[in-house]
């Protein structure tokens, strides 16, 4: 890999991924312009190899308040009628003024994403901010995304919009943005899959283009070919679609070594090229005269650098090598049901040799010393899925572990995107703090200790992620007010929120839902178009419910009526328990079981650890790598690794040091803490690791501690943690059945000081 795929291409003027659809104006016909300008479906990499970091969001916002991301200014010429008519009824469920400001926004998305990707993906944010439930703005946020590399937050509107609007069009997309975080085998398991494999047409071919491109990524060059053998390569072909799919051919044989062929077929793409979407002239110097096409290089790296240096730089793309995947519109079907987790792709057997087409043309001229192909870049580890974390793997499991410091392991899936470098506190690790509220705040009418403190200190867009859907935002927001927090409505994500917009993806406007739930929740409802009753004689369409203290019988036979009849049923959250002052009380979820158990059906939840709540709340802060804070593992940190998001357990609400401990996989969170001044803390004292002079034995009950000299009290609980998950003596063991003893007066110290004394473990 050499410096000059870090400088723009001589050969485009637009981004060098391209689109692989339009922004809406287009696609539905109204643009003057083909924004499709797909060169490649190979990520741009930066020196050692590695697709490029997502840029620091606050370098591309413009002012504005932390917790209220600003908007870029909209011309006076933009005008809502030049939006095509059809994206503006889609947006007829939103009320006038904000519908007319988020078709100006796509508007702008549209003619800005060549020449200003940056500022087009500031339009379609500020859209989704303003219409995040609607699916052409998710669509047209996911392609702004990806048009500006940002490849974690592409796939998640990606695939939020493929769940709202169904089809398999942005399919080609999804899996290239897996290659753009460096996960080349993800991307030819959407390739692979069945889903993949019912493409058609030119969506199946900008599959192959990408399956090819992240086989070549892989080092399986033998296989970037075979892939793209069986996708119509016909030389006497012309236009965009034919050039990029002969370039890609051209690029899979140059990295398999057959530079003869490759030459070929990269002839084939320039004559193919009508609209100069390729740099095959390039990729034919660069073959047949190196030393012409190595001088034209340090001339344009004196150019780069020349412009670089002014004070006014002009934009280029990076020169990459396969076509980005261009998806073909397909009509918007009838929204199907969100599922909680995205659906499992089965890949199919891997691809074998066929005979290879016949080329059309022969070299006129060949290379003395043609340079070898690339080698396969190394793939990224340190990003996040945008679904579900899997357990870190761990090695031989051992039953007494001495705290020699490691680094935690990590996957794929551990974190939501590549961490910011490492400082002091935990908090200034992250780009948002996602905080739960009773349990983790507050506990009914008081706050936590030292909890104002420490939110007053971070210095992190802050926002607050209920289940809670008794009450609506601002009251949310004038509670933690009184309380001594500093909270507007616009932090603050609820279930009733999420609730609502499931009901709007799911059912007609002006469709009928049964509310059990406050008055808040049915407002919430009424919001988006949805016409509330409280009686199961309405027939209504949905049943959704949600926490309120007037709940009784009478409340839940309506609802058991109801989804008995066919309604569609969701729960605003699961949670069996809600904390107040006086101990634990009834919860949402216990209610519902009382439903589901009548009635033998399974709700769509809506809150955590479902994903719908935790989406709408990245959705909100923007954020590609929050902490989600929070008390409860089945619900705040399970709901954390259902997004593939980092979290901390605090033990001031439901869950224990033993809850902890025996923890499934799942429901395990990233760090651990007594209280929320771990977040002005070092990351070690919480991090889930071992810690240097603690050594944890625990093969038998209770579990052993011993100190050694640097021993901090600090770090005992991840130490604990760390050493009970690395075993399997803990596996069969209740959280009433952990207890724990000090082989030292340090070690015994540190123990009291959390409350892990053998009569106290399992309450504490």
């Amino acid at each position: 890999m050499t410096d000059r795929d870090n400088r723009p291409s001589r050969a485009h003027s637009s981004d060098d991924r391209g689109q692989g659809r339009g922004a809406p104006s287009d696609r539905r016909g109204r643009s003057d312009r083909d924004p499709r300008a797909g060169r490649d479906a190979r990520p741009a990499r930066d020196r050692d190899g590695r697709p490029p970091r997502d840029r620091d969001r606050g370098e591309q916002r413009r002012g504005g308040s932390a917790n209220r991301p600003p908007e870029p200014p909209l011309p006076e010429n933009v005008v809502p009628q030049d939006l095509d008519p059809a994206v503006r009824r889609d947006l007829l469920t939103l009320d006038r003024t904000n519908a007319d400001t988020v078709a100006r926004h796509l508007i702008m998305t549209s003619q800005l994403l060549e020449e200003d990707p940056v500022l087009a993906l500031e339009h379609a944010r500020a859209a989704r901010q303003r219409a995040g439930r609607i699916a052409v703005v998710r669509e047209t946020a996911g392609i702004a995304a990806y048009n500006a590399q940002e490849w974690t937050e592409a796939l998640s509107e990606l695939r939020a919009a493929r769940r709202m609007s169904g089809g398999t069009s942005l399919l080609p997309l999804i899996a290239d943005c897996e290659r753009g975080l460096g996960r080349p085998d993800r991307a030819i398991d959407v390739a692979r899959s069945d889903e993949g494999r019912t493409l058609t047409g030119d969506e199946a071919i900008e599959m192959k283009i990408v399956e090819s491109g992240a086989r070549i990524d892989l080092g399986e060059f033998d296989k970037a070919v075979v892939t793209l053998q069986s996708a119509g390569l016909d030389p006497g072909q012309s236009g965009t679609g034919p050039a990029r799919l002969f370039y890609a051919y051209g690029t899979a044989l140059q990295a398999a070594g057959r530079d003869d062929d490759a030459i070929t077929w990269f002839m084939n793409a320039a004559a193919a090229d009508v609209d100069d979407v390729t740099d095959a002239e390039l990729r034919l110097t660069e073959l047949t005269d190196p030393e012409r096409f190595a001088a034209e290089m340090a001339q344009e790296e004196a150019e780069f650098a020349e412009a670089t240096a002014s004070p006014e730089p002009e934009p280029g793309p990076e020169p990459v090598r396969t076509p980005a995947p261009e998806v073909t519109p397909e009509p918007e079907p009838t929204p199907e049901p969100e599922p909680t987790h995205e659906p499992e792709l089965t890949p199919e057997p891997e691809p074998e040799p066929t005979p290879e087409p016949e080329p059309a043309r022969q070299p006129q001229a060949t290379s003395e010393a043609t340079p070898e192909p690339e080698p396969a870049p190394t793939a990224v580890t340190e990003t996040v899925a945008d679904s579900v974390v899997v357990a870190p793997e761990t090695g031989p499991a051992t039953d007494v572990h001495d705290t020699a410091p490691q680094t935690p392991a990590t996957t794929e899936e551990d974190t939501v995107s590549d961490a910011a470098p490492r400082t002091d506190g935990l908090a200034d690790d992250y780009d948002a703090l996602l905080f739960d509220l009773d349990g983790t705040l507050f506990a009914g009418s008081r706050p936590i200790d030292g909890a104002t403190d420490a939110l007053s200190a971070a210095t992190q867009p802050i926002y607050f992620v209920t289940n809670n859907a008794s009450r609506r935002a601002p009251e949310v927001a004038e509670h933690l007010t009184h309380l001594g927090f500093d909270a507007d409505a616009d932090q603050v994500v609820t279930s009733a929120q999420t609730a609502a917009r499931l009901l709007a993806e799911h059912l007609e406007p002006g469709s009928r839902a049964l509310v059990i739930g406050t008055d808040g929740l049915a407002q919430e409802i009424r919001e988006v178009g949805i016409g509330v009753t409280r009686s199961a004689d309405d027939r209504p369409a949905a049943v959704v419910q949600g926490h309120s203290t007037e709940t009784g019988w009478a409340q839940l036979s309506e609802a058991v009526l109801a989804i008995n009849a066919g309604a569609l049923w969701i729960a605003c959250n699961i949670d069996p328990t809600l904390p107040s002052e006086r101990g634990f009380m009834l919860g949402n979820g216990s209610m519902v079981a009382a439903v589901a158990n009548a009635t033998g059906k399974t709700p769509l939840v809506a809150g955590k650890p479902a994903a719908p709540l935790m989406r709408d709340a990245l959705d909100r802060s923007g954020a590609s790598h929050p902490l989600v804070i929070g008390d409860r593992l089945d619900t705040d940190i399970a709901g954390a690794n259902t997004i593939g998001a980092d979290s901390l357990l605090v033990l001031t609400g439901v869950a224990t040091v033993a809850d902890a401990i025996c923890a499934a996989p799942d429901h395990r969170p990233t760090h651990i803490a007594p209280d929320l001044a771990a977040l002005a803390a070092p990351l070690s004292a919480s991090a889930i690791s071992s810690a240097t002079g603690w050594t944890v034995d625990v093969s038998a009950s209770p579990i052993t501690v011993g100190s050694a000299d640097g021993a901090d009290a600090d770090s005992l609980l991840p130490a604990l943690l760390n050493a009970a998950w690395e075993s399997d003596a803990v596996g069969d063991r209740e959280p009433g059945d952990i207890a724990f003893t000090g082989t030292d007066d340090a070690a015994a110290a540190a123990l009291r000081r959390y409350g892990l004394d053998s009569d106290s473990v399992g309450s504490r």
